[in-house]
Parts: C-alpha cells; sequence; structure tokens
C-alpha cells in the first residue's frame, strides 16, 4: 500500500515539473499547437493551446510504476501487462499526434490507419497476455466463459471501445483527466479491497500523473493531452478490467469497468444512437454530445465540467458497490442506473436528431 502511495506522488511530482518544461519546449520551437475544426466558439479559443501533454504523464507514470514496483517486488505479469500496453497504445497515439503537429496532417492518423494498428496491438497483446497466463476466461454474471481465439475479437473491441469513449471527454478542458481519475479511484479502492498491491501501483501512479497534468489542463487550458494521453487512458482502464481486476471480484463485475467510466461511454453510445436516427455515418462528428448539450443549455464551460464530474464521482460510487454485492443486487443497481441516464439523455437532447454534423477538432 505505502508503495502504491509513493509511486503516485513520484509520478505527481515528475508531472508537475515535466509539463512546464514540454510548454516551455513547444513555444520555444515555435510549434503550433492545437488544432480545432469545430465552429464551437468555446473549442476556437483554445486554437494554438500546447498538445501532446500526454506523452509526460505516459513516462512518468510508466517509469515510476516500472521501478516502485521492481524494488518492491510487486512487478507480477498483470503490473508488466498493464504498461506493456500503456507504452505500445501511446506510441499509437504519439504517432497521431505527431502527424496532427509537426506534420500538419489535420485528421493525424485516418480512421482505416489508426483501426488498423489498434488491431495489430490488440493482437499483440493477446499473445503477451496468453504467454504470461492470462488465458481465454471471462467471469460473465458468476458464470465461467472460456472464449478461445475468440477473446481476441473481445479484447479489441474492449480495448478500442474504451479508448475512443475516453477520447471523447477531451472536448471541454480538464475534462478527460478528473473522468479518468474519478473512475481509477474506483478502481483503486477495489484493488485495496483485492489486495491488488502489484495493479494498485499503476493505478496510483496513473492518477498522480494526471492530477499533476489537470493543474495545467483546467480552465483555461495551458496544455492538453492530445491522442497520446486520451486514448492511452481508455486502454489503461480497460486493460485493468481485462487482466482481471475486476472481472472476479462478482458476477457482474464485467460491468464495472463501464458505470465507472460510464459518462464517456453512455455519451458514445448515445451518439451512434443519434447519429442512426439522423441517417449520418456513425464517425461523422456532430455537436450534440453531452458536453455541447449543456453549453447549449446555457452552462458555462464551468458548470457543465462541474456537473459532468459530479456524476462521474456517483457513477464511481456506484461501480465500487457494484463490485462488492451479488449479481441480483448489482443487475437492480445497472438497470436502475442505465434508466436514469436514458432519461436523462432525452431531457437533455443528447439523442434528439440532428440535421447538422460539423467536423470536431478528433
Amino acid at each position: 500500500m505505502l508503495q502504491a502511495i509513493v509511486a503516485g506522488v513520484v509520478t505527481f511530482i515528475l508531472t508537475l515539473v515535466g509539463i512546464p518544461a514540454f510548454i516551455r519546449f513547444y513555444h520555444k520551437a515555435h510549434i503550433s499547437g492545437q488544432q480545432m475544426h469545430e465552429d464551437v466558439k468555446q473549442h476556437q479559443a483554445k486554437a494554438g493551446t500546447p498538445t501532446m501533454g500526454g506523452t509526460v504523464f505516459l513516462l512518468a507514470s510508466v517509469l515510476s510504476s516500472f521501478v516502485i514496483a521492481l524494488i518492491s517486488r510487486e512487478l507480477s505479469s498483470a503490473a508488466l501487462m498493464i504498461l506493456f500496453i500503456l507504452v505500445l497504445y501511446g506510441i499509437v497515439g504519439f504517432l497521431d499526434d505527431f502527424l496532427k503537429v509537426f506534420r500538419k496532417i489535420n485528421e493525424g492518423l485516418n480512421p482505416k490507419q489508426k483501426l488498423a494498428l489498434q488491431i495489430i496491438g490488440g493482437i499483440v497483446f493477446y499473445f503477451f497476455f496468453d504467454t504470461h497466463g492470462g488465458g481465454d476466461l471471462l467471469n460473465v454474471f458468476g458464470f465461467p466463459l472460456h472464449l478461445g481465439y475468440l477473446y481476441i475479437a473481445f479484447a479489441l473491441f474492449w480495448l478500442v471501445g474504451f479508448s475512443n469513449a475516453v477520447n471523447l471527454t477531451d472536448g471541454i478542458d480538464g475534462l478527460a483527466s478528473i473522468s479518468v481519475t474519478i473512475s481509477l479511484t474506483a478502481y483503486a479502492v477495489i484493488a485495496v479491497v483485492q489486495h491488488r498491491f502489484d495493479i494498485l501501483i499503476v493505478i496510483l501512479s496513473m492518477i498522480g500523473g494526471l492530477l499533476a497534468f489537470f493543474i495545467f489542463n483546467h480552465k483555461p487550458a495551458k496544455i492538453f493531452m492530445g491522442d497520446t494521453g486520451s486514448m492511452l487512458l481508455g486502454y489503461t482502464m480497460a486493460v485493468v478490467a481485462v487482466l482481471g481486476l475486476v472481472k472476479t471480484a462478482a458476477t457482474v463485475a464485467l460491468i464495472v469497468p463501464i458505470i465507472a467510466l460510464g459518462v464517456p461511454i453512455m455519451d458514445t453510445l448515445f451518439a451512434i444512437i443519434r447519429r442512426k436516427m439522423s441517417g449520418v455515418p456513425v464517425f461523422q462528428p456532430d455537436k450534440g454530445h453531452l458536453h455541447h448539450r449543456l453549453l447549449a443549455l446555457g452552462m458555462t464551460q464551468k458548470q457543465a465540467v462541474l456537473s459532468m464530474y459530479m456524476v462521474s464521482v456517483l457513477l464511481g460510487f456506484v461501480a465500487v458497490f457494484v463490485a462488492n454485492v451479488g449479481y441480483k443486487t448489482g443487475i437492480v443497481t445497472i438497470a436502475a442506473v442505465l434508466a436514469v441516464c436514458i432519461y436523462s439523455a432525452r431531457r437533455i437532447g443528447v439523442l434528439r436528431r440532428s440535421d447538422n454534423c460539423n467536423t470536431t477538432k478528433k
């Protein structure tokens, strides 16, 4: 437990020192910074802000987690796999950001290239996972399910889905970092309950990095995390679940990470439904996301962010609760939360058909 806290503090300090240095480098090198392609006034004001800040807390988290886990003899295969996937998908995100910022390619990797790299990464992860005794077992509502090579398809769906969900929260200053911090805190509580201190070291290290990054990322943001950060955060949440931290905690625990990261995941699902209803391609961006709707309802950016923070906190508590109760109580809780989310989405207008779809910064 103490080692995990130390890892969090070390990562916090490294990120706190590293981000200002990274910003100075950005300005000194006259790098163009964040590109905005969305006609939302609040977003256009952010154009030119340094990005790729996720590179700093990625390196800090991996370095401190590895060293401290090694020294404390907590460097398990599960911890190694989490660090491995962080580096693997951090590279994919970095490449995407690099093309946008340094090569001036607005969309970075195109969707096919990005998907291809994600699939390759997922396959590599599966064999790495299987080699280190991961197996093909899922615990679905308390019943063991052996997937065989279908586990590759599950892993790809899980990893890519979570990555894109977190990526969507990067539309408002500070939202992605705090939303994921809240979700990881729920994981940390579950890890402590299960005495999984190997994974706790990585989790608290990530939390430390995100809290330090938030100091520079809250409104008005001095730096953005870029796809390097937002993509790998989603993968972190997904991998922790796949490795068994929560999927063996209770009979409904496979759903726990979905609850803990409920805001971006629900936003993603509602976006798919909304675009299908509107007759537009699923991957065509629009201005119907939750943070867009809250701003359209008259909220300030600060009020919208605080509202989404509060929802994330509540869902974090629900995730911890579900992970520690029987499957019947868990199912009833999940159904109630889902009903409230759907009702709220309809009231706010997140499910409203959109006639105009615009290109976003993503």
